[in-house]
């Protein structure tokens, strides 16, 4: 039976979580990811998934988020090279379709409109569909960092602005101040060592030119805010390799973003079920919640078996539930814009509606 919290008491917890998270990320920051994603992850997954569909995905068409679910097994055909030979940027374009269908779900109903606007959206996106910044957004960034940070702090903000609430104007400001302790300030790590299991289970570059795990992340957020000690590619491409493989297990700076990364997926699973009391997403028939928990201890004993494995069992599940998140992360936008106006006008003496 779940705690029944008020809104601030939820809002006192989340910082309380905010904080562990960023201690563990210091602590461990490698380690610490791998945990969450391996086995609060799955579980998040299964019980968001759960949720939505009781609300309908937020969409106004009862069967729209089909759609996401074939745009995500689209983008997972060409992850495991079931589909292979297409034009660079063709998995992240089905990913922008779907980010675009889902706002059009969200504000259209009217299915030719829809139509019409999702054809554009795809016709403009060719244009921008090879080109690094698209890949990059649509490919790394929308469906990892995006989600659990971008996403959650709006998330923290829509409810700090609908129920006026100072908590939780302190708790977004909490969430914010880790951020950036973590990658403008950056704490040491003369502490830090990272552990064999984890350096093979997290990725690498190869020596061939692919990115095998994570590590992809970490090297466009540290191109993003111009963290030095990336190295240039002067000599044979394993050298390069090297130098990027060692820097990213090894460079304060390096590891100072890979705790911040660590701290933002953890806090964003701890977010989940800490809102328990708030949005009732554990209210679902005791079968169907029986097999959530089936299926999140096999997840377990996948990743318990082999940590890559895992990760090729859960990547659908992970990025279908991404997916399918998406009308309610436009929804938020939507009601944080209307709150921002409601408060400027009430400020200038204007009632709106």
């Amino acid at each position: 039976m779940a705690l029944n919290l008020n809104t601030d008491q939820v809002n006192y917890l989340n910082i309380g979580l905010m904080i562990l998270s960023a201690a563990l990320a210091v602590l461990f920051p490698f380690e610490l990811f791998l945990f969450a994603y391996a086995v609060l992850g799955p579980l998040h997954y299964l019980t968001e998934i759960s949720w939505l569909h009781e609300k309908n995905y937020y969409t106004q068409g009862k069967r729209d988020y089909l759609f996401l679910i074939v745009a995500c097994v689209t983008v997972s055909l060409f992850f495991f090279g079931v589909i292979a030979g297409a034009p660079k940027g063709t998995s992240e374009f089905f990913g922008y379709l779907a980010f675009v269908a889902a706002l059009l779900f969200v504000l259209v109903k009217n299915p030719v409109t829809r139509l019409g606007f999702l054809l554009l959206s795809g016709l403009t996106a060719f244009f921008f569909v090879s080109s690094p910044v698209f890949v990059v957004l649509f490919g790394v960034l929308l469906p990892t960092l995006i989600h659990v940070f971008i996403f959650t702090g709006l998330f923290l903000l829509a409810g700090a602005l609908k129920g006026r609430s100072f908590s939780g104007f302190v708790s977004l400001l909490v969430f914010i101040g880790i951020a950036a302790w973590f990658l403008l300030f950056q704490p040491a790590f003369s502490h830090y060592q990272v552990s064999d299991y984890a350096r093979a289970s997290y990725g690498s570059f190869q020596e061939d030119g692919k990115v095998k795990g994570f590590v992809a992340l970490n090297y466009f957020i540290a191109k993003f805010f111009h963290v030095s000690g990336l190295g240039q590619p002067t000599g044979a491409l394993s050298d390069f390799v090297k130098i990027l493989n060692d820097f990213l297990y090894q460079n304060p700076k390096a590891l100072a973003i890979m705790s911040f990364i660590a701290f933002a997926y953890t806090y964003h699973y701890f977010n989940w079920f800490s809102k328990t009391s708030i949005i009732r997403w554990h209210e679902v028939p005791r079968a169907r919640f029986g097999i959530l928990l089936l299926i999140w201890m096999v997840s377990l004993a996948l990743y318990a078996k082999s940590y890559a494995l895992g990760l090729q069992w859960l990547f659908f599940l992970s990025l279908l539930h991404v997916f399918l998140e998406f009308p309610l992360n436009h929804l938020t936008v939507i009601h944080i814009g209307k709150e921002l106006r409601r408060m400027i006008f009430s400020g200038m003496g204007i009632k709106v509606s």
